[in-house]
């Protein structure tokens, strides 16, 4: 919708575009956020420094009680129900539909970036080639084939997922079959 189209940034600021220009919106943190998701006009989150987490209503950001002091870098939603953040640390917390509660990442790199086709295949990446994917029940390590800091996760679907990072790292989800290779 291109009426709900959200940014974030520094000290708490929160920018939504309406369709014609970008309206200031009030976060009430002053904390960094560093990663903006929804899955629709009623349910958007926030999430950023100190585990600062913000929920959109449709009328107003309300903070939740993360459960964690570690900032967090990216969120991911599926759905009202199943919200995915993670951060510093290794951090993963999710979004139940009621509560936050923590998961085992298996880590304690720093996670940048998550990204998912749907509650039984999603991906985090980041810090030293870190990947791990959640296939519904638990999180497991995934083989990136390199060292290098890895910032961007995202695909068209569970078979087809790429991963970006520092020196010119890209590399995609092998068709499911557990690895990653070399993109084209």
């Amino acid at each position: 919708d291109v009426g709900n189209i959200w940014a974030v940034g520094q000290a708490g600021t929160i920018r939504k575009w309406n369709g014609s220009t970008w309206l200031a919106q009030s976060s009430g943190t002053m904390s960094s956020l560093f990663g903006v998701r929804g899955s629709d006009a009623d349910n958007v989150w926030a999430v950023g420094q100190n585990g600062v987490i913000l929920k959109w209503d449709g009328s107003n950001w309300m903070p939740q009680t993360s459960g964690t002091v570690q900032s967090l870098r990216s969120v991911w939603v599926s759905d009202a129900g199943n919200v995915w953040a993670v951060g510093d640390g290794g951090a993963i917390r999710k979004w139940n539909g009621n509560s936050w509660s923590s998961q085992t990442s298996g880590t304690m790199s720093t996670l940048y970036s998550i990204w998912g086709s749907d509650v039984n295949n999603i991906w985090a990446v980041g810090q030293n080639g870190t990947i791990r994917k959640w296939n519904g029940s638990e999180w497991s390590a995934q083989t990136s084939g390199n060292t290098q800091n890895i910032y961007k996760v995202w695909g068209s679907d569970a078979n087809n997922v790429w991963v970006v990072g520092d020196g010119g790292t890209i590399r995609k989800w092998k068709d499911g079959q557990g690895r990653y290779l070399l993109a084209d």
